[in-house]
C-alpha cells in the first residue's frame, strides 16, 4: 500500500513538473492568427521586446488614466486630468448640499457632495442659528459628464484645463447636450448641478449647529472651533474612494471616453510633452483644430443612448 502511495505521488509530481516547465514560445505563428495582426504596422514575427517604446508613445497612458477614473489617490497623485467621460447618476443616488442661503433649493448652478462630510463644510450659518443642510434623492437618470484629475482644485498647474477648454458657461452647453452635471474631484467627488428640479427631489432640509473651522491657521483656533474634528471626518470620508473600485455611485460610459493622449485626436500636444515627466503634462496649448476635434466627438458620442444602471448602496 505504501509503495503504491509512493508512485502515485511521484507521478503527480512528474506531471506537475511538465505541466510548470517554461517552454519558450514557439516562433511558427499559424496563419489565422497573423490576419488578426494584419492592421498593424509590424506583425509578432517582428517583435524587438528588448526595444525601448517610442518616446511619444502614450497608448499606456490611456489605459492607465481608464484603470484609475473616479479614484481619489490616482487622481490627487496625477491630478491634471487628460479624460472627459459621460456618464450616469443612478435613480436613488444620495447627494448633499450645503446651503448658504437657508432651508432654499438653489435656483443657479450649485454643488452637490457624493459625501455628507463634504458638503458639511459649506453648511453657512451663525452660531445662534445654526445653518441648513439638504439631502436630494435622484428620482431619473441624471447624464454627467466626468473630468478626471483634481479637477475641482482651483490652483494655475492645470487641474481646470480640460474645463477652460470649453464655454464659459459649462451647463448652458451641457444643458443643450442632455447633460445635467458635471463631476469633478476636490476633496472628495462633486457634481455641479445645472438644474435643481429636473432630476432630483428634496429628502430633507436639516437645521445643525453651524462648522466652525479655523480656515487661516489650522494651528491657532479658537476654543469653540472644531475644526479638528471636521478636517478628521472630510478625511476619513475621502479615504473610502481612495482606490479601486472608487466612486461607484457614478456609473462611467467607458466606449465613450475621450483622452487627451489620444494623438490622432489631439496631435498638437504630442511636442507639448516632449521630456516632461507624467505629471506635468498639460492640456493647455492645445491648437483651435483640435479643440474643434474634440468638441465634435464630444457631441457625438453625447448622442449615444445613455448607459443603464441602478444605485449602488455603497
Amino acid at each position: 500500500m505504501r509503495s503504491v502511495r509512493k508512485a502515485a505521488v511521484c507521478l503527480f509530481l512528474a506531471v506537475e513538473r511538465v505541466l510548470t516547465a517554461q517552454i519558450p514560445l514557439s516562433p511558427d505563428y499559424p496563419e489565422e492568427s497573423l490576419d488578426f495582426y494584419s492592421h498593424f504596422e509590424r506583425d509578432p514575427r517582428q517583435w524587438d521586446l528588448d526595444e525601448p517604446h517610442a518616446v511619444n508613445a502614450t497608448g499606456n497612458l490611456v489605459f492607465e488614466t481608464a484603470n484609475s477614473l473616479l479614484q481619489h489617490w490616482a487622481n490627487t497623485r496625477l491630478r491634471i486630468g487628460h479624460t472627459i467621460v459621460p456618464g450616469i447618476v443612478p435613480v436613488g443616488t444620495i447627494l448633499y448640499h450645503g446651503a448658504i442661503t437657508g432651508p432654499h433649493i438653489p435656483t443657479a448652478l450649485d454643488w452637490v457632495a457624493m459625501e455628507p462630510e463634504h458638503s458639511m463644510v459649506f453648511c453657512r450659518g451663525s452660531v445662534e442659528t445654526g445653518c441648513w443642510h439638504a439631502t436630494f434623492a435622484v428620482t431619473r437618470p441624471m447624464k454627467v459628464l466626468y473630468f478626471d484629475g483634481n479637477s475641482a482644485a482651483k490652483i494655475p498647474e492645470g487641474t481646470m484645463d480640460t474645463q477652460d477648454l470649453r464655454i464659459q458657461d459649462l451647463c448652458k452647453w451641457g444643458l443643450q447636450n442632455g447633460i445635467n452635471g458635471l463631476v469633478r474631484m476636490e476633496v472628495n467627488f462633486e457634481i455641479m448641478i445645472c438644474n435643481f428640479t429636473s432630476h432630483m427631489e428634496v429628502v430633507s432640509f436639516s437645521n445643525l449647529d453651524s462648522p466652525r473651522l479655523a480656515i487661516d491657521n489650522i494651528t491657532d483656533q479658537p476654543e469653540y472651533s472644531n475644526t479638528a474634528h471636521h478636517t478628521f471626518e472630510i478625511m476619513h470620508s475621502t479615504s473610502w474612494r481612495e482606490n479601486y473600485p472608487g466612486e461607484t455611485r457614478i456609473i462611467l460610459d467607458y466606449s465613450a471616453l475621450i483622452s487627451f493622449y489620444d494623438t490622432d485626436l489631439v496631435p498638437s500636444l504630442v511636442p507639448r510633452r516632449v521630456g516632461l515627466e507624467r505629471w506635468d503634462h498639460r492640456v493647455a496649448g492645445i491648437s483651435p483644430e483640435d479643440i474643434e476635434r474634440v468638441e465634435d466627438r464630444l457631441a457625438q458620442v453625447l448622442e449615444r443612448p445613455p448607459v443603464t444602471a441602478s444605485a449602488a448602496w455603497t
